[in-house]
């Protein structure tokens, strides 16, 4: 029997960072290609306004929205963008916001970072509420910036009874509107929600406030061997729980019980 055909899509322009989208690359393809045929592939504001997700999507279509920033995705994504992202989830295919792109998929995002403030409405609203964020109470205090002090291991509470110690920088949790559908998938330690789900048309989408796409050798790269003498303890900490055999693996085993309805 003929594996059916999967497109991931990891959007990779202004605003993403670039640890996300290569370790989304990388994790995506080896998380999830026992069960079907994977083609794993960047895809930038230009590629989605040019149609590339309707001509080049295989049997199901993923879009990957990594973490970064999310006003860069607004400004080159507003208007047309936004309106074939939301088709092409409506149409039955998938939307992973991770991080910004968990605050970019919902209705409105609420952000406070170190020094500066990002309040407003999003176009995609595929969560009928807010994403509210950092939540400086992982971090001792420290809202986010770049720095190490914003990093944090924490505990992820799923709605099956399973816990996850995951990476967080900056991420939201998901506030709903009254009356909102949607599924929790898992929790942080305050209860508030972490990671969610949901259908959109004939998709579904899931938006996450932690980074459970981290590939070891990618932190490694991009995070460890760039740290300075002070902060190395605390980034091999971090690596040595993104390194664990299973890390990330309940959330991609949501993500592949969304493809399996999503086909059936």
């Amino acid at each position: 029997m003929t594996k059916k055909a999967i497109s991931i899509w990891v959007y990779n322009d202004e605003g993403a960072s670039e640890l996300s989208v290569k370790s989304a690359l990388a994790t995506a393809q080896a998380k999830l290609s026992a069960n079907y045929t994977i083609e794993v592939c960047t895809i930038s504001s230009k590629d989605i306004l040019d149609n590339k997700l309707d001509d080049e999507t295989q049997d199901l279509g993923i879009l990957i929205m990594p973490g970064g920033a999310d006003l860069p995705y607004c400004k080159k994504l507003n208007g047309i963008g936004n309106d074939i992202i939301r088709d092409f989830v409506h149409r039955g295919n998938l939307y992973i916001g991770i991080c910004a792109g968990g605050y970019y998929g919902a209705r409105g995002i609420e952000f406070l970072g170190q020094g500066y403030e990002i309040t407003g409405a999003r176009e995609l609203a595929f969560f009928s509420g807010t994403a509210i964020g950092s939540i400086k109470s992982f971090t001792n205090g420290q809202l986010y910036d770049e720095k190490v002090t914003s990093k944090a291991v924490i505990t992820l509470d799923y709605t099956d009874g399973k816990q996850d110690d995951v990476y967080y920088h900056g991420g939201a949790y998901f506030l709903s509107d009254e009356n909102a559908a949607f599924d929790t998938l898992a929790t942080y330690s305050n209860g508030k929600n972490a990671v969610i789900t949901g259908g959109f048309g004939q998709g579904q989408y899931l938006l996450s406030g932690v980074h459970f796409e981290l590939c070891p050798s990618t932190y490694n790269q991009y995070a460890v061997a760039q740290a300075d003498e002070a902060d190395m303890e605390q980034e091999t900490h971090f690596l040595t729980t993104i390194r664990h055999k299973h890390y990330g693996s309940l959330i991609y085993q949501e993500i592949e019980q969304m493809i399996n309805k999503v086909f059936s």
